[in-house]
């Protein structure tokens, strides 16, 4: 009996669903990266900036943004330099 129950398909989650827990994976990507210190030492941790900005990029795609790929990154880079030149000025005052 345990065999015939262990050959049945496994349920599959909706569309919908499955997009749904995609953004969230996504958002909660995007918040453990943003997070993360993106001065360090008095330097730009490059690799946090970048991090941070292309999880931002895929989570505003995942919830539908029509803009091309380059765009999407490159004001999420915009967006994240910033903040990592007022954190830098403010560890600096």
């Amino acid at each position: 009996m345990r065999d015939m129950r262990a050959d049945r398909a496994k349920p599959v989650a909706g569309f919908l669903a499955s997009r749904s827990l995609e953004i969230a994976r996504l958002d909660r990507l995007a918040r453990e990266a943003a997070s993360a210190p993106l001065v360090a030492g008095g330097t730009y941790d490059r690799s946090a900036i970048i991090t941070a900005a292309v999880a931002q990029a895929r989570a505003q795609q995942a919830k539908g943004g029509k803009a091309p790929w380059r765009h999407l990154v490159g004001a999420a880079l915009s967006f994240v330099w910033a903040r990592a030149k007022a954190a830098r000025t403010a560890g600096v005052h």
